[in-house]
């Protein structure tokens, strides 16, 4: 996933890895595929705004995962659908 400035790709001090496509049938595959980004606490569960509450934050956030993941390996939306279960694009 490309860099923000709401999120890290890479891990640092401070902040918490959140699985993109999280629950208990997607965290797994989400940490597989390399769907994961760090956030503050408050932009994790911290706040309303933390991605666990903030609706648009999630869905923003499942877009960019989507679209890297399909363009990374080489996925059309249906291969996407039979790993995630749904379309965010």
């Amino acid at each position: 996933m490309p860099e923000s400035d709401m999120y890290s790709t890479v891990r640092k001090s401070g902040l918490v890895r959140h699985e993109v496509f999280f629950g208990t049938a997607y965290r797994k595959k989400s940490i597989k595929y390399g769907l994961v980004v760090f956030l503050t606490p408050v932009l994790h569960n911290g706040s309303n705004e933390g991605v666990h509450f903030n609706k648009d934050f999630n869905l923003l956030l499942k877009k960019i995962g989507q679209a890297q993941a399909m363009t990374y390996y080489g996925w059309d939306i249906n291969d996407f659908i039979r790993e995630f279960g749904k379309n965010y694009l």
